[in-house]
């Protein structure tokens, strides 16, 4: 973290032409030279290259191996949320008295417009209980301890918003060995013996551990307990044992209130090992969320058939439940920042998630934030990825002569490298015996025009390594052309001529309740389906880019049907402007075949250029003409 003071030393040293003493630098900064050798330390701790450079001559700054950190660390905020964060991290990490006028010169702007920022820093973080007041002038931060805290994490976590929080992020926020010794203590409590530690809840872990050390160093405490968590004989034996590492290495006295916020932070993030012996893990596991588990995995495989009944999913999932439940009910949450990615190029599994949290949230009274589900969806993707599931791969035949055991070779081959996409249903030797297999894709080592008579492709049997990118290459066309067969197949079935809408002007909610009242006039959908549609937005936006997809998890739809909104100026779809509305509603008996159906039709508007096409027709006619052409 750099104060003003080793902003000050690094500028300083940044102007001048020659090294500089540790008497100069220290009459510069009006601090002692043991401190100007502290900052030069902690200056150099920052990059896995050196800034400053010490010779018997004096300090000499190294720019060309560290500009772009310099950059970094000495710019000045340059909009109001930038200045906002600066303000808040100022007082509460760094611990400056911040006058309004010199903050003023400081970052080169108004009194007008830093007063203004401060009006809208009210606005914008009330709901952390937290207010912006000057008083003689000083800026100062009105709140509990607690709510602190909270918006400090808050904004060290919206400053990496679009990346991974890392040591590195951190640094720049705290005081390096601050980090370094928290980071020991994590690594020697919970990376070790009965305790798992996924990367996600170790960054949390190490933020939340260091904003609580940073306030408590400079006599912030808690003074209150905001929850009460029963601990077993275990779980106290190691609170005992990590707050006395946390005493004994920071110099500093943890009151019960604080000892409480730790126990908070390990049950919140860390859960027990996951070694293979599932009855011992099954112990720590409340009855009650094993049941809850048990329930909805059951409700899952009823509505997506897909069975996550296997032990070795289930255990995990419900230790990850436990903590979530956990967080939730204190209103504290995980950072992850997979969740947009995951939410665009995975929208069915993402479902899946929202579903459970849906259930989750009903069962026990809590809200689960969209973070939350994102780690939800990680289970569920990881155990059908485990699974790896055939119903997607091509159905093949390999036509190879007998002759050297050539085709052991070949069918080896080939499963190493392509077993994600293939089956290889036969091998056979003659054209006669195809007749009795039904295969997508025949690969041959035999030159002949029968093989005209099937998707295939000719294969040499040496040097197969050579061959992958053309066998990829067929396999993708095959896998392409059975989508869009499917939807030529199909498209009448699941679109209609009057759930086709242009519409301008109109909000979010708009949008889905005129669409939602068609399907239930038409007779496609119950009452309740607007509810369901409403109640799934709630939980997580369903937009992404220009394109919006609401829907209901339940897929209790009397006809499979999508609605198609078109708007060229655009409806404000949470963060996004959306000119392409697809609601759709599923009856389950066409789960399987109306998913490949959904996933080909928006990959179709990935293309902006498609997009601007699509956006401008009036009618299912054009939209159906854009859809086939462009398969």
């Amino acid at each position: 973290m750099l104060t003003n003071k080793k902003k000050k030393l690094i500028l300083y040293l940044m102007e001048k032409n020659a090294p500089c003493t540790a008497i100069q630098l220290a009459k510069f900064l009006n601090i002692s030279i043991r401190t100007v050798k502290i900052y030069v330390k902690d200056i150099n701790s920052m990059t896995n290259q050196k800034i400053i450079f010490s010779s018997h001559q004096g300090y000499t700054i190294i720019k060309q191996n560290n500009l772009s950190f310099l950059e970094e660390q000495l710019s000045l905020p340059q909009n109001y949320s930038e200045r906002a964060y600066y303000i808040i991290k100022k007082i509460l990490i760094e611990h400056q008295t911040l006058n309004i006028f010199d903050l003023c010169d400081e970052l080169f702007m108004s009194y007008s417009t830093l007063k203004s920022d401060l009006t809208k820093m009210n606005t914008l973080f009330q709901t952390f209980r937290i207010h912006f007041v000057t008083h003689n002038d000083i800026i100062q931060i009105k709140g509990s301890e607690k709510d602190k805290r909270s918006l400090l994490s808050h904004i060290i976590l919206q400053e990496t918003k679009n990346s991974v929080l890392d040591l590195k992020k951190l640094k720049q926020s705290f005081n390096n060995q601050d980090i370094e010794k928290i980071t020991n203590i994590i690594n020697d409590f919970f990376r070790k013996g009965a305790y798992n530690l996924n990367d996600f809840s170790y960054m949390n872990l190490l933020l939340h551990f260091s904003i609580l050390i940073e306030r408590v160093k400079k006599g912030h405490y808690l003074s209150e307990i905001r929850e009460v968590i029963t601990k077993s004989s275990q779980d106290s034996e190691l609170l005992k044992a990590l707050s006395s590492r946390i005493e004994k290495d920071f110099s500093l006295t943890l009151n019960a209130y604080e000892k409480n916020e730790i126990y908070i932070l390990f049950k919140t993030n860390v859960n027990y090992f996951i070694d293979g012996n599932y009855d011992v893990i099954k112990k720590v596991i409340r009855s009650d969320y094993m049941n809850t588990v048990d329930k909805i995995i059951n409700e899952v495989s009823e509505l997506y058939s897909i069975n996550l009944s296997h032990e070795s999913f289930i255990i995990p999932f419900a230790l990850h439940i436990q903590s979530l439940i956990t967080r939730a009910s204190l209103n504290k949450y995980n950072k992850n920042p997979l969740s947009e990615q995951i939410k665009k190029d995975w929208p069915i599994i993402y479902d899946i998630a929202i579903f459970i949290s849906l259930k989750l949230s009903d069962i026990y009274q809590i809200e689960i934030a969209e973070d939350e589900v994102a780690f939800i969806f990680l289970h569920i993707g990881n155990e059908i990825d485990r699974q790896n599931t055939s119903k997607d791969k091509l159905k093949c035949v390999l036509l190879c002569s007998h002759y050297l055991n050539i085709k052991k070779k070949i069918y080896n081959q080939l499963l190493k490298d392509f077993s994600d996409d293939i089956i290889i249903d036969a091998i056979v030797s003659d054209y006669e015996e195809l007749e009795s297999y039904s295969f997508d894709l025949l690969i041959t080592l035999i030159k002949d025009e029968r093989n005209y008579h099937y998707s295939f492709i000719l294969i040499s049997p040496f040097r197969l390594d050579k061959q992958k990118r053309a066998i990829h290459e067929k396999i993708y066309e095959i896998q392409q052309s059975k989508k869009k067969e499917l939807i030529f197949n199909n498209f009448d079935q699941y679109f209609h001529k009057d759930l086709f809408f242009t519409l301008e002007n109109v909000s979010r909610e708009e949008t889905i309740q005129i669409v939602c009242d068609q399907m239930r006039t038409l007779g496609f959908v119950s009452s309740s389906f607007k509810e369901y549609v409403f109640e799934r937005e709630k939980a997580s936006s369903t937009s992404f880019g220009n394109i919006a997809i609401p829907h209901s998890v339940h897929m209790d739809a009397f006809q499979t049907k999508i609605g198609i909104v078109m708007s060229k100026k655009g409806i404000i779809w949470g963060n996004n402007n959306v000119n392409v509305v697809l609601v759709i509603a599923i009856n389950k008996l066409d789960k399987q075949i109306f998913l490949t159906i959904n996933e080909s039709i928006l990959s179709l508007f990935e293309n902006q250029d498609i997009l601007n096409i699509m956006k401008n027709t009036k009618n299912l006619l054009e939209f159906k003409d854009i859809v086939l052409h462009y398969l």
